[in-house]
C-alpha cells in the first residue's frame, strides 16, 4: 500500500479518507463477526460478490487467502484497485466469469441482497461457483420496521426479518448453519444518526434524482458522512470504545435485538 492516500490502520484496517471511504461502526461489528468466523478457516480460494472497495478481501488476502472480488460499480473497483494495487493474492473485476463455476471454496456477499429484485435467483446463481459443499457468508439490513432514509440512499428494495431470510436462502439451494443478528446497541443508534444525516443530504445533493441502480451502485463505495467524523473515530479513545462494542454486541447474536444479519450457509 504505497499510495499516500491509503491508512491502514491498527485496528480498523485500510481507509481511505481522501477518497470519502472509511469503516464505518457497523461495518466494523459486521467484520468483527466475520473475522472471528474465518480465524477457523485455512487459507482456501474466495469470491466476494460486490465487493465495494474490497476492503475485508484485502486483509483476507493479506492472510493467504486466495480472493477474488467483483462489483460492477465503477466507483467501488477504483478505489479496490487502488487499495490492491501490487497485491498478488488479489483478483478483482465488474462481472463474474463463467470460467469460475465450481472452483470457490467459499463465497462472501456482504450488503448486496438487499439491492436484488429477485434475490433467490441471484443466490442460486452464485451457488454455481462454489465447490460442492463450499460455504456462503452473507450479510444484509434486518427488520423491514427500521426502514429509513438511509435505505433509499442506498438503494435498497427490501430489509429481512429472521424467518424471510432463512427461507429465501434455503430456497436458492443452501442450507443455513448459522443465522446472527448483529448490531446491538451500537449499530441500531448510529442507525438514527444515518438516518437523519443521509435524509438531508438526500434532499439536498443530486442523489435525490438517482434512480436505484445508480444509488446501489455507490452506496458500497461513499462513506462521505462518516468520513467527517474520521479523526476523532480513529482515536484511541474511539478504538477502544469500538472493540468494547464488539464484545458488547455477542451476548446478543441469538436475539432478535441488532439491524443486521449475519449468515453462514451451505451448499446442499
Amino acid at each position: 500500500m504505497n499510495d499516500a492516500s491509503i491508512q491502514l490502520h491498527p485496528a480498523y484496517g485500510p481507509a481511505m479518507p481522501s477518497h470519502d471511504w472509511v469503516p464505518a461502526p457497523r461495518y466494523l461489528l459486521r467484520r468483527d463477526r466475520v473475522q472471528r468466523h474465518m480465524k477457523r478457516v485455512e487459507p482456501c480460494r474466495v469470491l466476494d460478490i460486490g465487493c465495494g472497495p474490497a476492503t475485508l478481501l484485502s486483509e483476507l488476502a493479506n492472510d493467504g487467502f486466495d480472493a477474488f472480488g467483483v462489483d460492477r460499480a465503477e466507483q467501488a473497483l477504483v478505489l479496490a484497485s487502488k487499495l490492491n494495487a501490487g497485491a498478488t493474492r488479489m483478483h478483482l473485476q465488474a462481472e463474474l466469469d463463467p470460467d469460475w463455476v465450481g472452483s470457490f471454496d467459499m463465497i462472501f456477499s456482504f450488503e448486496v441482497i438487499e439491492h436484488l429484485e429477485d434475490d433467490i435467483e441471484a443466490m442460486r446463481d452464485w451457488r454455481r461457483y462454489l465447490k460442492p459443499g463450499g460455504r456462503m457468508l452473507l450479510s444484509t439490513p434486518a427488520h423491514p420496521k427500521r426502514w429509513n432514509a438511509a435505505d433509499e440512499w442506498a438503494g435498497h428494495v427490501r430489509r429481512y426479518e429472521r424467518a424471510q431470510l432463512e427461507r429465501h436462502i434455503r430456497g436458492a439451494g443452501f442450507v443455513v448453519e448459522k443465522i446472527e443478528c448483529y448490531g446491538f446497541p451500537l449499530a441500531n443508534i448510529m442507525e438514527l444518526w444515518r438516518a437523519r444525516a443521509y435524509g438531508k443530504q438526500m434532499q439536498t445533493d443530486a442523489k435525490a434524482d438517482k434512480d436505484d441502480h445508480t444509488l446501489t451502485g455507490e452506496s458500497g463505495s461513499d462513506r462521505s458522512v462518516e468520513t467527517r467524523f474520521w479523526k476523532v473515530f480513529s482515536s484511541a479513545p474511539a478504538v477502544l470504545a469500538m472493540k468494547a462494542a464488539c464484545q458488547i454486541q455477542r451476548p446478543f447474536l441469538q436475539t432478535d435485538f441488532g439491524n443486521g444479519f449475519f449468515v453462514v450457509a451451505r451448499a446442499d
